[in-house]
């Protein structure tokens, strides 16, 4: 089937009752094969991206005869009309794909009526627009201020953020949420509440709430949380680097997502976000827009309020369509940061989950980083590399196994690192070994095993109170491991625990 034809089917099986796909199957309803790879994974999303408003889809593969072919399955859509590309509206009756017209257009529209919150009037005119919100807007769509009032009409008409009724511009919700201070007042709980908790299981020590437009509550929740979680200073050899503990661009973008889809007709809900020592969560209200879930939202992309998500990118404050998700992906990688987690809540809201804590340690990020003048490192790569200078023996099952790859991304990343003279292969093929190259200058701590991180904690000590910061700076250790460590030392009777919370340190157990 060709891209024009998926496409057209989806369109009829989404205005219908949903229906299925088989790729890998021939007009005759023979299985000629189309396994569900991941390059053909991307190209269907491709299609499907094209497609206005489809319904939820879900994809997988199947043995047909021992031959596989891939399985598409195409949901009901419950609100609003589905198109092609090309704007044509079908429906699915029988076999066919039927374009709709006239009555029948519009009895199917009458049946699903969306009512587009962002589009939707306000009770607001453009004349009683905040000024000094209207200058930040003309500033960020790049429009004159010396522009008449009837042409700045027409620039927020065509941007969907003003109405014609009776020849006078009335602000739809959108244009509403950035051009009057109350509007988010009269649209309920039209904020972002930020939680702050000392430590995992604890109660919140703060409570910060975030209103005004948008643009406001993304670029104010953003600079607030970037603020508190600090960075990790680091120095290696004559370098100092200051390491933010989550990348801004992903962190920005998790809030500007939450603030754009969540659905603000649940407006008795704002947008959460939690900061904890281990995680920063992001709670917007509402579910996944189809066709996007959990499991395809790498590829699927979708918007709930169109018209904010477009002013957040003119204000710079969001990425293109599709490109969120996987800048946040990107961001965390590029990073050396675990993955983040993607869930639907029971009570019908998404929460997105950027870990602080890593595989690696900042002391080893900041040396990759060092590393990187010698060559440009992918994430993968300096994963590999800072394994290596842990003191592993790397072979393509170790790092298949480490980057959770295929053979030839594994054996790609070995001969990249290999080729910038910072890995040493010995041997050739499946026996191939590799090492760091002696004398690249890895932290003196890389390598220390469990007594001998005892010991240095020990001689810490020695000097005075000893932190669980400090401990995480000293030995490149995470927040849990130096907890792990500095207990020991507590339970062996070496160390005495002082304080608490905050203020809680340790110093050299009393000789009985």
């Amino acid at each position: 089937m060709s891209s024009d034809g998926i496409q057209r089917a989806v369109v009829a099986f989404s205005n219908a009752d949903g229906g299925v796909l088989m790729v890998g199957i021939d007009d005759r309803g023979e299985a000629k094969g189309k396994p569900l790879d991941e390059g053909l994974e991307q190209r269907l999303w491709e299609i499907f991206n094209n497609v206005e408003s489809p319904g939820g889809i879900e994809m997988h593969g199947v043995s047909v005869g021992g031959v596989e072919i891939t399985i598409v399955s195409i949901a009901r859509r419950l609100q609003g009309v589905a198109q092609t590309s090309d704007g044509t509206v079908l429906i699915r009756r029988g076999k066919q794909n039927l374009p709709l017209t006239g009555a029948a257009l519009m009895e199917l529209m009458s049946q699903r009526v969306q009512d587009s919150f962002d589009s939707s009037l306000s009770r607001w005119r453009l004349a009683e627009a905040d000024p000094q919100l209207s200058a930040l807007l003309r500033a960020a769509f790049d429009i004159s201020p010396a522009l008449e009032e009837q042409d700045w009409a027409d620039a927020l008409e065509e941007r969907g953020m003003v109405v014609r009724r009776s020849g006078e511009a009335v602000l739809t919700k959108a244009g509403a949420l950035f051009l009057v201070p109350e509007a988010a007042d009269e649209f309920g709980k039209c904020y972002v509440e930020v939680f702050r908790f000392p430590e995992e299981g604890a109660e919140h020590d703060q409570r910060v709430v975030f209103g005004g437009t948008p643009a406001q509550q993304v670029d104010g929740v953003t600079a607030w949380v970037d603020s508190e979680l600090g960075f990790d200073l680091v120095v290696v050899g004559r370098r100092r680097h200051e390491l933010k503990r989550l990348p801004v661009r992903a962190l920005r973008e998790v809030i500007a997502n939450a603030v754009a889809h969540r659905d603000y007709q649940l407006s008795g809900s704002a947008v959460e976000v939690r900061v904890t020592p281990n995680e920063v969560s992001v709670t917007s209200p509402g579910e996944f827009v189809a066709p996007v879930t959990s499991q395809n939202l790498r590829n699927a992309h979708a918007a709930r309020n169109r018209r904010v998500i477009q002013t957040l990118r003119a204000f710079g404050l969001a990425e293109d369509a599709g490109r969120g998700i996987r800048v946040i992906l990107s961001e965390m990688a590029q990073d050396l940061r675990s993955d983040p987690g993607f869930a639907e809540q029971p009570q019908g809201h998404v929460t997105v989950r950027l870990p602080i804590e890593s595989p690696v340690s900042p002391e080893e990020r900041a040396w990759a980083r060092e590393l990187e003048a010698r060559a440009e490192l992918l994430p993968e790569d300096r994963r590999v590399l800072i394994e290596a200078a842990r003191g592993a023996e790397l072979t393509n099952a170790v790092v298949r196994s480490l980057l959770n790859v295929d053979s030839a991304t594994a054996r790609q990343s070995l001969q990249r690192l290999r080729d910038a003279g910072l890995l040493e292969q010995d041997g050739e093929r499946r026996g191939a070994r590799y090492r760091i190259v002696p004398g690249l200058g890895r932290p003196a701590w890389v390598g220390l095993d469990q007594a001998g991180l005892r010991v240095t904690a020990l001689n810490m000590a020695v000097h005075g109170p000893v932190t669980n910061a400090a401990v995480r700076r000293e030995l490149g250790l995470s927040r849990v491991e130096a907890v792990t460590l500095l207990r020991g030392l507590v339970e062996d009777g070496l160390l005495e625990l002082r304080g608490s919370k905050r203020g809680s340190h340790y110093v050299m157990a009393r000789a009985v």
